[in-house]
């Protein structure tokens, strides 16, 4: 009997389009909220530039009208079927949300989603869940697609671990650094935490057993890229408690 974890369900494979042109590739995953669904990805994603610059992404300049999500097949546990969603209205207004705050400063979107009768929609916020201490230097795993849709259509598991005091954001610095080589492809992945057997609790506690525990820390934006062939391989992670926070603040992009 295959066994599939019920996280590499959670990340999906989207790629962006203007019109029919193809421009990027990204990962994206499920939110419910009440009883209306998200999809969580990127700001730079759906928006076609760099938050930091505002520069065109692509050396078309094009920016993303359509986003083909790659979801999880009814029936068919792993196996993904495309849905073609629209990222703007018929102003050419963005219909994706950001933070109400910080806009999109924080790189993180959520894009009102349906659910197709075809489609099982897997919304990590509902999956099993402990509250895992964070705390810098340990391992996370960042779950997405850096080469597309996969065998099976399931996405490659990258370890990471904590660089920066996660206790720092959202105070100091917005987001959380995590050291990992990414590629392309990984960005609007979750990341979570995941222990076996041993479970350092948030409340100080150790929980011995034999099982796993699993907790959703953030959102994955991409690494910094420099010249130099012996960068760090820093990546920006967003820490989880932004995604309700957009959700319930309801903003639009302007």
């Amino acid at each position: 009997m295959v066994t599939i974890d019920e996280y590499s369900v959670a990340a999906i494979p989207i790629e962006m389009f203007f019109n029919e042109t193809y421009l990027s590739l990204g990962t994206a995953f499920v939110w419910l909220e009440g009883d209306r669904y998200f999809l969580i990805t990127n700001w730079h994603n759906v928006s076609g530039r760099d938050p930091n610059t505002g520069r065109h992404l692509s050396k078309t300049a094009a920016e993303p009208n359509r986003i083909r999500v790659w979801l999880n097949h009814k029936g068919a546990l792993g196996n993904k079927i495309a849905k073609v969603l629209s990222l703007r209205d018929g102003e050419n207004g963005p219909l994706w949300w950001i933070h109400p705050n910080h806009g999109n400063k924080i790189d993180v979107v959520a894009l009102p989603l349906d659910s197709p009768p075809d489609v099982e929609m897997y919304p990590i916020n509902h999956m099993q869940r402990e509250d895992l201490t964070i705390q810098i230097g340990m391992d996370v795993f960042v779950l997405g697609y850096p080469f597309g849709v996969g065998p099976g259509g399931l996405p490659v598991w990258k370890r990471a671990s904590i660089a920066t005091e996660p206790q720092l954001s959202p105070d100091q610095q917005l987001h959380i650094f995590i050291d990992t080589a990414s590629r392309p492809g990984m960005s609007g992945s979750p990341v979570i935490r995941r222990t076996w057997a041993v479970h350092m609790m948030e409340n100080g506690n150790v929980s011995m057993g034999t099982g796993i525990a699993t907790r959703f820390v953030g959102v994955y934006s991409g690494r910094i890229v420099s010249e130099d062939p012996l960068d760090a391989n820093l990546g920006l992670m967003w820490p989880a408690a932004f995604v309700p926070e957009i959700i319930s603040g309801a903003r639009r992009d302007s």
